[in-house]
């Protein structure tokens, strides 16, 4: 029965973001309705202007990103306080002072730039499949902003989301399904469960899959900071890579080139995360004998 019980709540965070999503939004954006009526009644626009104001400003990106900044900054709050008193005692196995390496940091800045190729690969992959995926995924994008580089984009990109996230999934969902399932089988319900969160298949796939890697260096690490820290390096990538550093399908060379770099910096990663982890406990190890 206390499996099922933390089954159980290692679904609840999902539920809580959703519920939260909508309660902070819909009051915001209940506020910014009446606001654009207060703006115009005097000007004596048609009702049907008023909502064509209302939709543009729900479409507006910078609008869209303080939404998405509100919500993120919220969860950030109950997570954290959730993930400080109920599971971070059991799951914090090293001290955050202590919990990265010169070598760790490498293999992290390693790993986010070989997954935005590898990942790059899957979503163009997944597009040639279901092009209307692809289609849904670029309209969302351009809507919600995410693409476009303004200085609240990147404070949400690099520093709220990756906190706020890394709460939700690799501390309290994670902590539970750990109680509940062997540990590859939690990363493996976190990862979905993360995937669900984007509520779009494309940006679901890969963020499920990007779930797993996070997943791993939470368990392996042995602290929270370190898919926080691997999270910010990864958004920061993405939003600061230029397009050319991308292969292009119609270049044969420049497809294989950077398919093999991005498996390689991967692999490279992974590898050099491994290392430092032991010399990291090594060393803390010899400090505490």
């Amino acid at each position: 029965m206390k499996r099922i019980g933390h089954f159980l709540f290692s679904l609840l965070p999902l539920i809580i973001t959703i519920v939260l999503q909508n309660l902070i939004t819909i009051p915001i954006c209940g506020i910014a309705a009446i606001a654009i009526v207060l703006k115009n009644n005097r000007t004596g626009i048609s009702f049907q202007e008023l909502i064509d104001e209302l939709f543009g400003l729900l479409s507006d990106g910078p609008f869209i990103i303080f939404l998405s900044m509100t919500y993120a900054i919220a969860a950030l709050v109950l997570f954290g306080f959730w993930y400080r008193k109920k599971l971070a005692p059991a799951q914090e196995r090293v001290p955050v002072t202590s919990a990265f390496h010169p070598w760790i940091l490498l293999a992290l800045l390693l790993l986010s730039v070989g997954l935005q190729y590898v990942i790059s690969y899957l979503m163009n992959f997944i597009g040639m499949l279901r092009p209307d995926w692809m289609q849904s995924y670029s309209e969302l994008i351009d809507t919600a902003g995410i693409g476009t580089f303004s200085p609240l984009t990147i404070i949400y990109a690099i520093l709220i989301a990756p906190v706020s996230e890394e709460l939700v999934f690799r501390g309290v969902t994670f902590g539970y399904a750990k109680k509940a399932l062997p540990v590859t089988g939690a990363i493996c319900l976190q990862a979905v469960l993360f995937g669900i969160f984007h509520l779009n298949m494309i940006q679901g796939i890969y963020a499920a899959f990007l779930g797993l890697f996070l997943g791993y260096l939470c368990e392996a690490g042995g602290s929270i900071a370190i898919p926080i820290v691997f999270h910010a390096f990864f958004n920061t990538f993405g939003s600061f890579a230029n397009a050319s550093m991308y292969y292009r399908i119609e270049q044969p060379f420049f497809f294989l080139f950077w398919l093999t770099v991005g498996v390689l910096l991967t692999y490279a990663g992974i590898f050099l995360f491994q290392y430092g982890i032991t010399v990291r406990d090594r060393k803390a190890g010899k400090n505490q004998s």
